[in-house]
């Protein structure tokens, strides 16, 4: 029995660390990923605005992760600082994503609350009344601002600390590229990997792909990255997990079989 998958080649444009889960999953539907890190997760610029933060950790009412990569690098910096992880856990505690709540839950405790929809701009509906309460948001540097902004339009006072920095790999594109043949579908879990994979294959002279190659999207905000670049994603995924993604694939991959069935 052939499995749903086979044979398609899938391009994974996640960062170095972050990828096999996914390439997993499709080697067990019968695909072959491709891993084309996009970007790269690197420590931030200076460390005194999250180590100050962590040290008045005791002065905000929320915490509120918005990535893996948030929670794992602001309670690894705690260690270092010697700061016990119990003083997080004695915040109140908020993450967008299934995701990010598995690896917060594992590390310290399970948080206070999800949005149902995961998304940051369903976040501050999810907090409630934050009219005078301080928030911490430990995100990336290129984090979009509108959560933050709505926050503050809501009274809060938003502390917003860049726990990493997102680098594209812009010049490895050649080498990684050579000999590659076209993938059956791209996966886009970001709007810097958006961003970042189409400047690499400008590089190498395959940017075609993005106009010939399904974009299956993880969410609308990655969906929305693709457009202002002036193409158009093939399926955004309804769930925007991994799970989501791979489900979003299958259903591109039924609607090309009952297409030809059809015709």
């Amino acid at each position: 029995m052939s499995l749903p998958l086979q044979g398609k080649r899938v391009l994974i444009t996640r960062p170095k660390g972050q990828a096999e889960n996914l390439a997993e999953q499709l080697r067990v539907l019968g695909a072959e990923p491709i891993l084309l890190p996009t970007i790269a997760i690197l420590p931030p610029e200076e460390w005194q605005p999250v180590d100050d933060a962590i040290r008045a950790l005791e002065q905000f009412y929320w915490v509120v992760f918005t990535s893996v990569n948030g929670v794992r690098t602001f309670i690894g910096r705690m260690g270092e600082l010697g700061v016990p992880v119990s003083v997080l856990a004695g915040r109140r505690l908020a993450t967008i994503g299934p995701a990010t709540a598995r690896v917060l839950e594992q590390a310290c405790r399970t948080p206070d609350v999800i949005p149902d929809e995961f998304l940051s701009d369903a976040l501050p509906d999810a907090l409630g009344d934050v009219k005078g309460l301080r928030i911490l948001l430990p995100r990336a540097d290129i984090a979009r601002k509108e959560m933050a902004h709505e926050l503050r339009r809501r009274g809060a006072e938003v502390v917003e600390i860049a726990v990493y920095r997102v680098q594209q790999q812009i010049g490895e594109a050649g080498a990684q590229l050579a000999g590659q043949p076209k993938p059956d579908y791209i996966t886009l879990t970001s709007p810097s990997t958006a961003r970042s994979l189409a400047r690499m294959l400008e590089e190498a002279g395959r940017i075609n792909w993005m106009a010939t190659v399904p974009l299956i999207c993880i969410g609308p905000v990655t969906a929305e990255a693709v457009r202002e670049l002036g193409y158009q994603p093939a399926r955004v995924a309804n769930e925007h997990t991994i799970q989501g993604l791979i489900q979003a694939i299958l259903e591109e991959a039924m609607a090309h079989v009952d297409t030809t069935t059809n015709a």
